[in-house]
């Protein structure tokens, strides 16, 4: 219970470090008037592995908008891709092992959990607009995680966004060159561990760079090697 009160404590600290572009942004973002709450139908459907608390690290993910929207998927995210224009937003925030454990490198639906509730869906939208998502990401991956609350889950993922800088990708620019203009774009200004090209994780295809991924310690402060 201690460890889950100073995360808990955590998340709310990050969370009230937003800086004020960022909650310009989210001002901006354009919700629907009603925000569908239903539970995430994969987790009938996939398999339930591990123990709530039980993993080694975290990878928080980054989607690059532009790329998901140019795709087949995004023609059905009206949110995302019709009523709003993001650059980089949050796919999750995922526990995981160190070592694969029977084969697998993750935990997943550790344990069943109630959808999350449309005050928080809404309040987090903004960095990660799809309510589907968010749903299946705190039954998934947050229900394994260290956080007892969906609310403090996604304002735990926000904090360290909201401490990175992350460069829009360009044109043709390679997974390496990429990886080195984050790594520019952040520095340890803000008294966080530097971030290093072995702490990142960049996903390309023919389209260009579609997916940055960040590896963390359990306490979300310090980074580690992916």
């Amino acid at each position: 219970m201690k460890a889950l009160s100073k995360l808990a404590l955590l998340a709310l600290l990050l969370a009230a470090s937003v800086p004020a572009s960022v909650a310009m942004a989210q001002e901006q973002c354009r919700l629907p008037s009603r925000i569908t709450v239903a539970p995430c139908p994969n987790q009938a459907r996939e398999e339930a592995r591990g123990t709530k608390g039980d993993f080694d690290h975290y990878i928080l993910s980054f989607s690059w908008s532009p790329a998901f929207c140019a795709g087949p998927a995004g023609r059905r995210a009206t949110l995302q891709c019709r009523d709003n224009q993001f650059g980089w937003i949050i796919h999750g925030l995922w526990p995981q092992y160190a070592q694969p454990r029977a084969g697998q490198r993750w935990p997943q639906y550790c344990a069943a959990v109630a959808p999350v509730s449309e005050a928080v869906l809404r309040r987090h939208l903004c960095s990660a607009p799809d309510p589907r998502l968010m749903q299946c990401e705190w039954a998934k991956h947050g229900s394994c995680s260290d956080f007892a609350t969906p609310a403090e889950y996604f304002a735990a993922q926000a904090g360290v966004a909201t401490r990175l800088t992350l460069p829009e990708p360009q044109p043709g620019q390679s997974v390496q060159a990429f990886t080195a203009a984050v790594v520019a774009a952040n520095d340890a200004s803000h008294g966080h561990d530097r971030l290093e090209r072995r702490h990142l994780r960049v996903i390309g295809g023919p389209d260009g760079i579609r997916e940055l991924r960040i590896c963390l310690e359990r306490d979300l402060v310090r980074y580690r090697a992916c």
